[in-house]
């Protein structure tokens, strides 16, 4: 499969310290760098969202110039593919505007094969900024949707796919209503983006079966677990303990926000933490209150760490990112045997717990969302619902009275 991805590439500095970025595309292991003519400095380019630096007066002319160099190689490769005659040499001679539309327009009423339609739509969303979790979910639906279609729909265009088949696919994931519904919105991300490709709407998984989604049950602590866990993981597992700590003292996600915390996110005398809104997932700049007793435990090892320097791996690399989820599931056999904690509650419970109490102190949902890092009320509205704490007090009130 061919990948190709705007970076900045490291290997080797100029004399002033800034880096070329290229736009990187590889195939079966060979590796060709275009040049986008920008240099900048690292802290200057911001992997994840793709963007140049706000720092630097020009970044929106730089950011354009580098993304119009990436579509049009994203574009070039598409047709070639559509060709299965993928090579660097071909893809070099295509960049050019003018071969590109040309070439667009003449494939345009062409139909894809199914099996190069879904290699395509994937390959775009495998180069997009996502999640990683999120991409791995794309890959593997892809690779089960290409074993289960015969050779001769694979081979055929992707619009001869009649509905009823992807409803029997999807019968694959009943296992829960849940799993259904987001297995089948992942399916519906690839074919609506096939359908960018084909310049024509495919509606098939609209019309492919809806499930209703049960909601699940979060579980959050009662206030007198708090304490005897806390004080268990700071003896068994002192990074659990801390990451467990900071996701109830600070609301920051564990496995999204706070394994990636640097001592550079930590200001004002590590009193504050500020999240810029690549580095969370509400996608906002995002500052949270410190408390003393978390400060008491972090301060003494940020002292001895580096600004980019992660503050569980010591070290500018972070754990990866199933660390505390492994962490986490070994510690719990352990605490469930002692009856410190019941079997559903998990690492997100510290950070249910947290809402749930100021929920409960201030019945303030538009404070609940600002500290939570939610995108809108609504999330935290549903969020409180999954918690059992949304309109408990009106139903307690209208309970019959004896």
């Amino acid at each position: 499969m061919v990948t190709y991805k705007l970076v900045l590439d490291e290997r080797r500095a100029r004399k002033d310290s800034t880096f070329p970025l290229v736009v990187r595309v590889t195939n079966d292991r060979k590796v060709y760098y275009f040049q986008t003519g920008i240099y900048l400095l690292s802290k200057h380019w911001n992997q994840k969202t793709l963007q140049v630096g706000k720092c630097m007066d020009n970044h929106q002319e730089l950011t354009q110039t580098a993304s119009e160099l990436y579509v049009k190689i994203q574009k070039a490769i598409l047709i070639i593919e559509r060709e299965d005659t993928f090579s660097f040499e071909l893809l070099k001679d295509r960049i050019s505007p003018k071969k590109i539309s040309a070439q667009l327009e003449t494939n345009s009423a062409k139909q894809l094969t199914t099996k190069t339609a879904l290699k395509q739509a994937l390959a775009i969303k495998i180069n997009s900024a996502l999640s990683e979790k999120y991409k791995r979910n794309l890959k593997d639906l892809n690779r089960r949707l290409l074993l289960f279609l015969t050779a001769d729909e694979l081979k055929g265009p992707v619009t001869d796919i009649p509905a009823i088949r992807l409803d029997e696919f999807l019968t694959n994931f009943s296992k829960s209503g849940t799993y259904y519904m987001n297995k089948r919105r992942d399916l519906s991300v690839l074919f609506n983006l096939i359908g960018k490709i084909v310049n024509q709407p495919l509606t098939l998984v609209k019309t492919t079966e809806r499930r209703k989604v049960k909601a699940a049950l979060h579980v959050a602590y009662d206030h007198e677990q708090l304490k005897p866990i806390l004080n268990h993981l700071k003896e068994a597992n002192k990074l659990l303990y801390l990451c467990c700590l900071l996701t109830y003292a600070t609301w920051l996600r564990p496995h999204e926000e706070i394994r990636l915390l640097t001592k550079g996110d930590f200001v004002k005398d590590f009193t504050e933490i500020h999240l810029s809104g690549d580095a969370n997932k509400g996608g906002k700049v995002r500052t949270v209150y410190v408390p003393e007793y978390v400060r008491a435990e972090l301060v003494p090892i940020l002292h001895e760490l580096n600004r980019e320097d992660n503050i569980f791996s010591r070290m500018p690399k972070p754990m990866n990112q199933y660390y505390f989820s492994t962490q986490w599931r070994r510690a719990c056999v352990d605490m469930i045997a002692k009856g410190l904690i019941y079997p559903k509650q998990t690492l997100y419970s510290f950070r249910h717990t947290a809402a749930v109490q100021l929920y409960k102190r201030t019945k303030d949902v538009y404070l609940l969302q600002k500290l939570l890092g939610h995108s809108t009320i609504v999330v935290t509205l549903k969020y409180l619902r999954s918690l059992g704490e949304l309109n408990s007090e009106e139903l307690r009130d209208a309970a019959p009275q004896l």
